[in-house]
């Protein structure tokens, strides 16, 4: 269609007649319309041109006709192997893809539903009660169908089911490796440490939530048939699920291992051995982020009443899940409380990550704090220079 309107343009440009620039139009179209196999590999394969071309083509030249009373032959167009076109036409997508889409309008959805009609087929979107919509296409690019659906609203109960058995879209040369570990984790230092280990790492962008879409992408860059994934609390768990639902689609075997904090991820990663079975390294590797409790430290920017007492800016908050459980004078203070607490419980090896901005002095200060109420136990500090809590703190 592109080339059909630049020839009737350089046509009338030409001074040339309505006759002549529909005659150049169709011209130029059977000329573009012999290239589409070089364009599109499934029709390479199959040895035919495109069809929806073709059909413009008849267009073309029947307007011509009309106008000029004759239209040029064209020739038969016939696929290079019948056998190739009718395996190429027989193939069925290799996905159905289902999901509950919500917080979009009435025109978002039929945008999905075009950008559906052009990736598979077997387009269904209905609505679903309130604002949500059930969406159903079958598709070869199954994470496609997923993104198309995140690009114009929220996902919820997403559903991926092999239709043909066969693997999705992987690169045509296969996987670089067969498995490796994705971290999301913040800071310069947070990235050397992690990546020192030999994770692939992910950092959130100016602080915002990692996205599906931006984990969907780390995990086809990661390159690698199984991917272990390490949240490390930065991204949500509904995206987490989008994206690692996505990532099947392009025949990559995601494990997501519960870690909710940096702390739990360095535990996970130290027993990494990609020598095992996936569901074996998993389940270690899940096992050991549980056993490592974790907290937080941030300082207090407001006067508050907490569980632990009342606070004033400046103050230091031990943070364990969601709860303020020690009010210190100051972060120091604040982490040696919190390291008191989750001791109770016993641990040999206690694990502090500094913040941007934190003094090199605090990690010393909770060092001699652990050496002498501790004895026993060894305390180790990076500084990762994250962004938010001011320390967190595992406890092993």
């Amino acid at each position: 269609l592109q080339a059909a309107a630049e020839a009737a343009e350089h046509c009338a440009a030409q001074g040339g007649d309505v006759a002549d620039a529909a005659a150049a139009a169709g011209d130029a179209a059977a000329a573009a319309l012999d290239r589409t196999p070089q364009q599109l590999d499934v029709l390479a394969k199959a040895g035919v041109v495109d069809s929806g071309g073709r059909g413009l083509l008849v267009l073309l030249d029947a307007m011509t006709s009309t106008l000029a009373g004759h239209a040029p032959r064209r020739p038969v167009y016939t696929p290079a192997s019948p056998q190739a076109a009718l395996a190429a036409a027989a193939a069925p997508p290799q996905f159905e893809v289902m999901y509950l889409l919500s917080g979009c309008g009435a025109p978002a959805v039929e945008g999905l539903r075009a950008a559906l009609d052009q990736m598979g087929e077997s387009v269904a979107i209905a609505a679903s009660g309130g604002d949500q919509y059930s969406v159903h296409v079958h598709v070869d690019d199954a994470g496609a169908a997923v993104e198309a659906g995140l690009a114009v609203g929220s996902l919820d109960r997403i559903q991926i089911t092999a239709l043909t058995g066969a693997p999705g879209g992987r690169p045509a040369g296969g996987w670089a490796r067969e498995r490796a570990v994705l971290a999301v984790v913040d800071g310069d230092g947070g990235v050397e440490l992690f990546a020192g280990e030999g994770a692939h790492v992910l950092r959130p962008d100016g602080g915002e939530p990692i996205s599906a879409q931006q984990l969907l992408r780390a995990l086809i860059d990661v390159g690698a048939a199984q991917v272990m994934v390490l949240p490390n609390g930065y991204v949500a768990a509904e995206e987490l699920v989008a994206g690692c639902t996505a990532a099947i689609g392009w025949g990559i075997d995601v494990v997501p291992v519960p870690a909710g904090s940096m702390v739990q991820g360095l535990a996970a990663l130290a027993v990494h051995d990609e020598d095992r079975q996936a569901v074996d390294d998993g389940y270690t590797m899940a096992r050991a982020a549980a056993g490592a409790r974790h907290g937080a430290v941030r300082l207090a920017t407001e006067e508050a009443l907490t569980w632990a007492g009342t606070c004033k800016p400046g103050d230091g908050l031990g943070i364990a899940g969601d709860e303020v459980l020690i009010v210190g004078p100051d972060i120091t203070a604040a982490a040696a409380g919190l390291i008191d607490l989750m001791m109770v419980a016993g641990g040999e090896l206690i694990t502090v990550l500094t913040g941007d901005g934190v003094d090199g002095a605090v990690g010393e200060a909770l060092r001699a704090h652990v050496h002498r109420e501790h004895l026993g136990a060894e305390l180790v500090t990076y500084h990762t220079g994250h962004r938010g809590d001011a320390l967190l703190i595992g406890v092993e």
